[in-house]
């Protein structure tokens, strides 16, 4: 839900309009079949509601492209995470600070920033240790870093 959430109509119905259906299994985290999902473009990592499963709450938990499994959960807390991977780093001055690094961090456009460091990985990476565990950490969302008001740069989630 990057560039797609200027679209002025629910997201949801938008790309039901606009992509094929790409039908796979939706498996719990030990790998049992729960049910089918239509196409993973149609959740989101941490959502709840219309998942179309009994026996719930279920939450996403992650999206397996290669195999078109939806991974779900019954446990809420499955979804928390104290670290990310990001890649495609930019920073806004055009230079890369001395890392470690202390900041506070968004990882989508309403969160709350959160406490945490920033520390070089191998492959201009960059891995974000949260001082508190955040919820639903999606892979393909952008993560940014603030120092007070300061916009210092951000980074695309890969893990």
């Amino acid at each position: 839900s990057q560039e797609v959430c200027f679209i002025q109509t629910e997201v949801s119905e938008f790309l039901k309009r606009h992509l094929k259906t790409n039908p796979g299994r939706i498996v719990d985290t030990q790998g049992r079949v729960v049910g089918k999902h239509e196409g993973l473009w149609f959740y989101t990592i941490g959502q709840r509601k219309g998942i179309g499963l009994s026996g719930g709450p279920f939450y996403v938990l992650k999206k397996d492209v290669r195999q078109n499994l939806l991974i779900v959960t019954k446990n809420e807390k499955d979804l928390y995470s104290k670290e990310l991977i990001a890649k495609s780093i930019n920073w806004i001055s055009g230079k890369k600070p001395k890392l470690p690094l202390k900041v506070m961090a968004k990882i989508r456009y309403k969160h709350q920033p959160a406490s945490a460091r920033v520390f070089e990985e191998k492959g201009n990476k960059l891995k974000v240790v949260f001082s508190k565990p955040q919820r639903a950490i999606t892979p393909g969302q952008s993560v940014v870093f603030y120092q007070g008001e300061r916009l210092l740069g951000g980074g695309i989630i890969s893990k």
